[in-house]
C-alpha cells in the first residue's frame, strides 16, 4: 500500500459534486443489536493523525477511520470488523486505494448508518462552503455522528455552514467531542468571520479538537474556552474525564503542539 505524504491543494467544489454523485453507496445495516452503543461507559482510545484523520477504538476494540489520507499515522492494518468513514474527496481528507481496498463496512462521502452493539454512526448530510446544496445527491461534506463507549462525538470533516440547521442539530444532540475546523480558505473560514468558532458556539461540544486553524482563530479559541495539549498523538477519553463546560484539546505534531502550548500556558491534557 502506498502513502501519501504531501498534502495537495483542494480539488474545486465542481470536482466535488461529481464526486459525490458517484459515491459509495450506503453499507447494509446489521441487525438490531442487543444493546445500544451508549451502554458501553467504559469510553475510547482515540488517535489523530493530522489534518481531519482521526482513529477511534471502541471498548470491543473495533477501529473506526475517519478521513483517513496518510496510512502511515495508522495504529494498525484494518481488519474486517473495522469501519471506515469519508467526510469529502479533498485528498487530505480522502485516500482512494485506502478506500478502494477497505476491508470492513464504510460510508463514503454519502448519507447512510451503521448500527452496532458497541457503535452506532449516522452521516448528514452538510455543506463545505456556505452556499452549497444540503441535498444528498449534490452534498459536499458530511458529518458523522458516532456514538460508542458512552461518548457522542462528531466529526464534522470540513464543514462550512455559517449556521447547523435544526434538523442537524437534532441529529447531533448533546455532543461530547468535536472533531472540526477554525480556519480554511476553502470553506470560507477565517478569524474574521469566526464561522468555525460560531459554529461551535451553537453545538456546545463539552470538548473540541481542532484540525484545520492558524494562530488567529487558535488565539480566538483559547480567549473562550479552557485549552488543554496532548503530549502524544493517542489519548483515551471517557465519560467522566471530559469537561462539563466546553474545552480545548490541541493534537497533532509534537514541535507544533509544543510551540502553541508554550505560547498560550496550555497545561497538559491528562
Amino acid at each position: 500500500m502506498k502513502t501519501r505524504y504531501s498534502l495537495w491543494m483542494a480539488l474545486p467544489v465542481t470536482f466535488l459534486l461529481a464526486a459525490c454523485a458517484t459515491s459509495t453507496p450506503a453499507p447494509t445495516e446489521a441487525p438490531t443489536p442487543q444493546s445500544t452503543a451508549t451502554d458501553e461507559p467504559s469510553g475510547i482510545t482515540l488517535t489523530y493523525g493530522d489534518n481531519a484523520q482521526v482513529e477511534l477504538v471502541t471498548p470491543t476494540g473495533r477501529h473506526i477511520y475517519i478521513d483517513v489520507w496518510n496510512v502511515s499515522l495508522l495504529t494498525q492494518q484494518p481488519g474486517a470488523d473495522d469501519i471506515l468513514l469519508t467526510t469529502h474527496m479533498h485528498p487530505d481528507h480522502y485516500f482512494d486505494e485506502f478506500i478502494d481496498t477497505f476491508p470492513g463496512q464504510k460510508i463514503v462521502m454519502t448519507t447512510g448508518a451503521i448500527d452496532l452493539p458497541d457503535v452506532k454512526i449516522t452521516a448528514v448530510v452538510s455543506a463545505h462552503l456556505p452556499a452549497d446544496p444540503l441535498e444528498a445527491e449534490k452534498a459536499t461534506n458530511f458529518l458523522f455522528v458516532i456514538e460508542t463507549g458512552g461518548l457522542r462525538i462528531v466529526h464534522f470533516g470540513d464543514c462550512g455552514q455559517l449556521t447547523f440547521t435544526d434538523a442537524q442539530m437534532a441529529v447531533f444532540g448533546k455532543v461530547d467531542l468535536a472533531v472540526t475546523q477554525f480556519s480554511n480558505s476553502f470553506s470560507m473560514m477565517d478569524a474574521a468571520n469566526r464561522t468555525g468558532i460560531n459554529q461551535m458556539d451553537q453545538v456546545k461540544p463539552r470538548l473540541i479538537i481542532p484540525t484545520h486553524y492558524d494562530r488567529a482563530t487558535l488565539e480566538i479559541a483559547v480567549g473562550l474556552w479552557p485549552g488543554f495539549y496532548a503530549k502524544t498523538r493517542t489519548i483515551t477519553l471517557a465519560p467522566a474525564s471530559i469537561p462539563e463546560k466546553t474545552s480545548l484539546l490541541l493534537m497533532g505534531a509534537e514541535y507544533t503542539i509544543g510551540a502553541y502550548a508554550s505560547l498560550y500556558k496550555l497545561p497538559e491534557w491528562k
